[in-house]
């Protein structure tokens, strides 16, 4: 099992910005929640995730895993990893990576589909949390319900 069912938080991590999205494992449910920006590149607000842990009590954490096509790691990855262990020792929960490729056009196309390029280009913002919710949807695909092996972790 690859967790409790219950809500879930996922992050899209970028140097300056992190999107994020909750859901429920139970019904495969997830949406975009907000946007972090950090104050200078990888400084993460803990006290802005503090607010969501408590306001949402997630039963863990999702992380967009950064892959190139050919299966490669991104540079960033070793950002997110140390993001993991710090989400997961600050918060007593677990966290969970997936295969990120593709989630932020996938999140662009899909926005710019429903608002327009212009909106979305006004608010890049949009696109992290709208790829935390894909991360999260494709996070829920590999583990539905309450039984599921745990996805690779890095």
């Amino acid at each position: 099992m690859t967790g409790t069912p219950g809500t879930w938080i996922a992050f899209d991590y970028g140097a300056w910005r992190m999107g994020i999205a909750v859901g429920e494992q139970l019904i495969g449910s997830s949406r975009p929640l907000t946007t972090i920006a950090h104050q200078n590149a990888h400084q993460i607000e803990w006290q802005a995730i503090a607010d969501l842990v408590t306001e949402w009590r997630p039963v863990g954490f999702v992380l967009g895993w950064p892959l190139t096509d050919d299966g490669q790691t991104y540079p960033v990855a070793e950002f997110i990893r140390r993001f993991g262990r710090r989400l997961s020792g600050r918060f007593n929960l677990p966290v969970h990576y997936v295969d990120e490729r593709l989630s932020s056009e996938q999140a662009e196309l899909a926005l710019t589909a429903r608002h327009g390029k212009q909106a979305v280009k006004k608010n890049p913002g949009l696109i992290d949390s709208q790829a935390a919710a894909i991360i999260l949807d494709t996070f829920f695909s590999q583990n539905p319900g309450t039984a599921a092996d745990s996805p690779p972790q890095p």
